[in-house]
This record gives structure tokens, sequence and C-alpha cells, in this order.
């Protein structure tokens, strides 16, 4: 017998298919919904032309009422996903539950077991009628689906789902190993009941305050998400941006948690400031990201330029506008970059990140401009030339716009009729003599003149 087990082998190895393959239809990607099953679970074989048997299926039940044990069975794969779709047609119902219902085996339950939960969707025609049956049945099936119905009310149509999903957050798995841990087949991670969980997951995670952002993150990235880059389920796209956000409610985490959760949101919808589009069905979620991003583009210039800026100005600058943020001044904000400047922000912030450059003009590439939204006015604060600059209306001719790509230098540059002077159109103001205060004092002036909001010495103050 070894050399008749050992030549088997070698033709096993010498034999190719001498034709191309064709696609898989509908029936055989739900088949491939229960790739590992288990002894229990059953799927629908992908060379049966289930249309065919889905029209014969339903001219014998309409005719007589009664099913074979095969057409039992195979009807199991017939209710959903085949045209006709025999959920739909009550003589075939009929005789489904009765025959499951009457059966002394378990295929007909393990068939319907399995297409309901390849299937699932909680308004399909017949959904509640098969997950209520499977309740009826799954005590007396054995394992999994006993401990599955006792423990997670798996096929009860509207509360299974969800008590599914709140043990995959919980255990900070995905529905399918959830189902594994009890000794189910894998789900497909595009199963019906899979994407119903997900979303079921994603809400919970929504409306829960107390869970820790990180894990939820993790949990996203993992289970949501195809590769940790793209959405599992593109029409989930708003839920799982409401489930990673709305938890912070007006709390901004450190930097080191909103950077990760930024870096995942801009990959997956861009930056709603450039892409508002993109953000329309999630205003709440789109809300705290213009808010987190306005103190990332504070902090990219900051920390961009402290590389290369004179400490001695630099720290009361520093000092100045973080205290202008803390009063909650500033409703957005945008940078622009010369080359050096874009280059060590991507490599401090992450590729995702956005703003703005210089169209190319040489003598500007080690420079940058901070631009503010204070009020009804803009500010553009420039880098090394020490120059701040305040237009007291953003809507006036010659003010500057948040969000271009591109920039030229000079329409950022303070305009002939600028002055210090509080009462200007255009105040401008050069920061000499920081450790005096006297620019600090002016510029806070004139933000209290915009805003109505005193910003006193000691909250910008060096020491």
């Amino acid at each position: 017998m070894t050399g008749l087990r050992a030549a088997l082998q070698v033709l096993r190895r010498r034999r190719n298919p001498p034709l191309r393959i064709p696609s898989a239809p509908r029936l055989a990607r739900v088949a491939e919904t229960f790739s590992n099953p288990v002894s229990g679970s059953e799927s629908p074989k992908p060379t049966k032309n289930y249309k065919l048997v889905a029209a014969t299926i339903l001219d014998r039940a309409t005719r007589t009422g009664e099913l074979s044990r095969r057409e039992t069975r195979d009807a199991a794969w017939c209710l959903w996903e085949t045209s006709p779709a025999l959920s739909s047609h009550g003589p075939v119902m009929t005789a489904v539950i009765r025959a499951a219902k009457e059966s002394q085996r378990k295929q007909p339950f393990r068939a319907l077991a399995s297409s309901y939960l390849a299937s699932y969707a909680p308004k399909r025609s017949g959904i509640d009628q098969i997950g209520l049956l499977l309740m009826q049945l799954a005590v007396r099936m054995g394992s999994p689906w006993k401990e599955l119905q006792q423990e997670l009310n798996l096929f009860h149509p509207t509360i299974g789902p969800s008590v599914l999903a709140s043990a995959a957050v919980e255990r900070g798995a995905s529905p399918t190993q959830v189902l594994q841990s009890y000794g189910l087949g894998a789900l497909n991670s595009q199963s019906g009941l899979v994407k119903y969980c997900i979303a079921e997951a994603l809400q919970q995670m929504r409306d829960h305050r107390s869970q820790d952002h990180e894990d939820r993150l993790d949990w996203v990235k993992s289970f949501a998400l195809r590769n940790e880059r793209d959405l599992l389920f593109e029409e989930q796209g708003p839920l799982v941006a409401d489930a990673l956000l709305l938890p912070f409610g007006e709390v901004t985490p450190p930097e080191a948690i909103s950077d990760k959760f930024l870096d995942l949101l801009l990959r997956l919808f861009g930056d709603p400031r450039l892409h508002p589009g993109r953000w329309v069905r999630m205003q709440g979620a789109a809300a705290i990201v213009r808010r987190w991003l306005t103190k990332q583009s504070l902090r990219q210039f900051l920390e961009v330029v402290d590389q290369t800026a004179v400490d001695r100005m630099w720290k009361h600058r520093r000092a100045f506008w973080g205290a202008v943020y803390d009063r909650e001044l500033i409703s957005d904000a945008w940078v622009v970059f010369g080359q050096q400047g874009a280059e060590a922000a991507r490599r401090a912030f992450g590729k995702e990140i956005s703003f703005a450059t210089f169209d190319g003009s040489t003598g500007d590439q080690g420079h940058a401009v901070l631009l503010l939204r204070v009020g009804r006015g803009v500010v553009a604060e420039w880098s090394h030339s020490g120059r701040c600059i305040i237009w007291h209306d953003a809507s006036a001719q010659g003010a500057p716009r948040l969000h271009a790509r591109n920039y030229r230098p000079a329409s950022l540059r303070a305009p002939r009729d600028a002055s210090p002077d509080l009462d200007s159109a255009v105040f401008a103001i050069t920061h000499s003599n920081p450790e005096n205060y006297h620019w600090q004092t002016r510029v806070a002036q004139k933000l209290h003149q915009m805003t109505g909001v005193r910003i006193n010495q000691s909250q910008y103050q060096v020491i």
C-alpha cells in the first residue's frame, strides 16, 4: 500500500486543470462563508445550480405542499441568495419549517442555521420566521448550536446580533472569532451576520464613553477595516468615524492619542477642511476632527520652526500663541511651509497630514507662515521675518484664505497701508523686545478688540 499511496501523491502533483476555472457563482461565494466548517455546520455545493433547484422546489411546494429530505436541505440555500428567493413564497416556507420540525435528523437544521448566518440581514423576508424556528430547535441539536443559543441568543432575529456584538467588543475580538471560540467554523468576514454585528459593535462603541480609547482604535483597525487601511464595508464609514470620535465628546486627548486617530481618519476620509463632502454624513465627528486639526496645525508650525528659530525670540512666541489657543480663540488654523519645513513636517507628523506650500519662490524655502482664524479676522504669523499681520475682516479684499494648497509669499505679507495702529484694517507688528512683552501686549490688545476676550500677560509670561 505504501507504493500505491506514493504513486497517487505523484499523480496529484502532476495533475493540472486543463481549462480556466470560471468565476464562482453567488452560491459558491456563500459556500466560502464556511471555509473552516466544524462538525455540525453545512455549506452549499458549488457545483449545484441552485437557481434551477429553487425553481423546482418552488413548483413542487406550490403544487403539493411537501418537500423531500434532499429538497428541504437544498431549500435552505435558496431562501435568500437565489432567484427566485424562496423565503418570499409562503408555501415553501411552510414546507421547510414543517420538515425541519418533524425531521429526526440534524442535517436540515444545520443547513438552515448555516444559511441564516451567511445571509442574515434584519429586514430580509423570512429572517424572523427562520430565526425563531432555529431558536426552538437549537437546544436539541447539540454543540455548538445549543451553547450558542443559550449563551448568546444567537438565533434571535433582533437580540442575537446585538449580544454577539457586545461579546466581541468586550473580548476585543471579531464576531467570527467569538463564534469560533464556541467551536463554530469561521464565518467569512463579509457574511451577513458578521457585517451586521460589526455595525452593532460600532454603534455600541459610539455610545459607550468609558471604553479605553486606544482599545477602541485597535478594534476598529483590526475588525472593521481591511488590512487596517480600507473600510471593510463602505456604507459603514459614518459608523466608523462616529465610533472612533464621538466618545471623546468635548475632551481633547493627549497629542500622542489624537495623532493616532487623525492618522487613520485622514487616510480613510481625507481632511474635512479640504474634502468636506466626504464628511457630510458625520458632522459631529467632522467637528471633532477640525478641532484636533486646529491644534495639530499650531503644533506643526511651532515644532517645525522650533528646529531653526532663535530660542530667545521663539520661546516667547510659542508661549503667546499657546495661550491664545488655550483661551479657545482660534477657530481654525493652516500652515504654509517652504520645502524644508514641508519635509520636516512629514517626518514629524506622518504622510497623511495636510498643509500648504509656497508656490516655488526660492527665497522662502526655509520659512513658514501660520494662518489663524480668530473672531472675524485672520492672522498671518511669519516664522523668520518676525512679523505678525492681522486682517481685521477675513472677508476683506486681500485677506488670505485658509486651506489653499499653494500661496505666493507676497499674498501673505503686510500690505503697504498696514500699521501697528489697533484701528487699522490691517494690523502689523514686528516681534521686537520679546522680554519686555511689547509685541505680545499689542497683539493681545488687537485680539481683544476682535473677540472681546482679554489675554493677560500672566498667561503667556515666560518664566
